[in-house]
């Protein structure tokens, strides 16, 4: 066993010497890294400044890209929640209708008709709603909002069948001979919606003449009225007018027509035009963003011109050359900074390996050979922090000592080979008999002690009963002869009056003394 220790240190020892030789090379790598960085860092000095104001100029079109298509899905967040608060507004209206329909059918029915169409005649309603109100009996229409002439009566139910799949919303029911339908359709809430957006969209104000816009697909093929100009709040008196895809650019691009193929391809694009600024007449380049809204065949697009982003390109790179000036007069400096923190970074990551490097060979020490448990060396370091916990924080600890009882007979019987066989199966049953959280050390011969956290006194009997029941059932052979093997145990518990471990220790071996003393294959609790 000594000459094993001896083995493991030497290991450990040479371990140390390469460790030195290591941090040798690297911390030379490093300081030999850097001065050549250094070098090429000064010799490549104007194709940096050269590639920082590229890379400046496409991180400022990079942001406003993100900030157009952020703005234009926003515009469509807002869009659909306009269109749920109106189809919920409606769908309150119909509520409201019916129960006020109700209440003139159930008190006076004479005048129920003339009451319905003045309440229908009101303006929200109006406007809201398709109505349509029939006699049963005669099958006449008796009023009609928002539906065309229906020019021949046979047609009637086939186009309340129309109104019933054109309404989002609707309810219909009879009132004696009166047949009485109405609802809300997706044209009124497409209107209802493009309302309340365009006057969104007109008070809407962002810097540098940005805005958004909306344009209405007609005809997703292009050529002349492809689109209708929904809302626009830098040229307002064109809305609804038509748009062509033939329309060209001052440099002769067909802005039109690139969005279009853009948005049939992938449903949204960035592309570049040159159009009129929204406060004054000049015309510059612009850069744009637009996205297809499908269900109203919507383009939704907002741009910004790049004479505006210059500004910032032009700043931001006057910045980035004074920076890069400055940088060449510290880098000798940075330079002797950068070689301590590697040299310093070597050393800490160096340190993390070498410690899990060396857990390994810590932990073989730590080991028993024949029955892999833990040794008494473990076992005395385990104690120590134990009881440094118990007195810190007054918690729970159990201390087992269990011995093999007359293992010396197994020996003289059957060798010393079976009886190291035993030692180590009575390491396997007892981590299959006890916690996750407890551990196991072989404290010397076939004497083993385990240290328990938490297990309370009124549970210890029956913990440890089931390991003697565990290791008193399991079955040995040997030279075709069959046998069994018992265990006796000695527990006991920290104290407040405890100097150190060995307090327990020695209440837990003098109670393991009188489970033997008792006969045997027993467990005894000293307090």
């Amino acid at each position: 066993m000594k000459k094993r220790i001896h083995k493991l240190i030497d290991r450990i020892d040479n371990l140390e010497r390469v460790r030195k030789l290591y941090i040798f090379l690297l911390i030379f790598s490093i300081i030999f890294l850097l001065v050549i960085l250094n070098y090429s860092y000064i010799s490549t000095f104007k194709d940096v400044k050269v590639l920082y104001a590229q890379y400046t100029k496409d991180r400022i079109i990079d942001i406003k890209k993100h900030f157009l298509e952020d703005s234009v899905n926003n515009m469509i967040n807002n869009i659909e929640q306009t269109q749920a608060e109106i189809m919920e507004i409606n769908r309150n209206r119909i509520n409201r209708a019916t129960k006020v329909i109700g209440e003139y059918y159930s008190s006076k029915k004479e005048d129920f008709l003339e009451k319905t169409i003045d309440y229908f005649d009101t303006g929200t309603i109006k406007g809201a709603f398709d109505i349509f109100i029939l006699d049963r009996s005669t099958d006449k229409i008796l009023y009609q909002n928002n539906i065309g002439d229906i020019e021949d009566i046979r047609n009637i139910y086939d186009y309340i069948d129309d109104l019933k799949k054109n309404s989002i919303t609707y309810n219909e029911d009879d009132y004696g001979k009166y047949y009485i339908f109405y609802g809300v359709t997706e044209d009124y809430i497409k209107h209802a919606t493009t309302e309340s957006i365009k006057k969104r969209i007109h008070s809407d104000s962002f810097e540098n003449d940005a805005y958004i816009w909306i344009n209405e697909i007609v005809n997703y093929d292009g050529g002349e009225n492809y689109a209708i100009r929904l809302i626009h709040p830098n040229l307002k008196d064109t809305e609804g007018t038509y748009l062509s895809t033939n329309t060209q650019d001052i440099k002769g691009n067909y802005p039109y027509l690139t969005e279009l193929n853009g948005i049939k391809g992938n449903g949204e694009i960035y592309f570049t035009y040159f159009f009129k600024k929204k406060t004054c007449e000049e015309v510059a380049e612009k850069l744009t963003y637009a996205k297809l809204y499908k269900k109203y065949d919507w383009i939704i697009a907002m741009g910004v011109y790049f004479d505006d982003i210059q500004p910032y390109i032009d700043e931001i790179s006057e910045d980035g050359d004074k920076a890069i000036s400055k940088m060449t007069t510290l880098v000798g400096i940075l330079s002797l900074g950068l070689i301590f923190i590697g040299i310093l970074i070597v050393l800490i990551l160096e340190h993390w390996y070498y410690q899990n490097s060396n857990k390994e060979l810590r932990e073989e020490l730590n080991i028993d050979e024949l029955t892999k448990a833990f040794n008494r060396r473990a076992a005395t370091k385990k104690l120590e922090e134990t009881f440094y916990l118990f007195k810190r924080y007054n918690n729970i600890y159990t201390v087992i000592i269990f011995d093999i009882d007359d293992f010396k007979e197994i020996n003289d019987t059957y060798g010393h080979d079976v009886g190291d066989s035993v030692l180590r199966n009575l390491v396997e049953i007892i981590n299959k008999s006890t916690r996750k959280t407890d551990y196991l050390y072989r404290w010397g011969g076939e004497e083993f002690l385990l240290v328990c956290e938490g297990l309370k006194e009124e549970n210890l009997d029956s913990f440890t009963d089931k390991i003697l029941k565990d290791v008193e059932n399991f079955q040995y052979e040997s030279q075709g002869e069959k046998y069994h093997i018992t265990i006796s145990i000695g527990a006991s518990y920290f104290n407040k009056d405890d100097e150190d471990f060995l307090s327990v220790v020695k209440r837990a071996d003098m109670a393991l003394y009188n489970s033997k003393k008792e006969g045997k294959n027993r467990a005894t609790l000293n307090i």
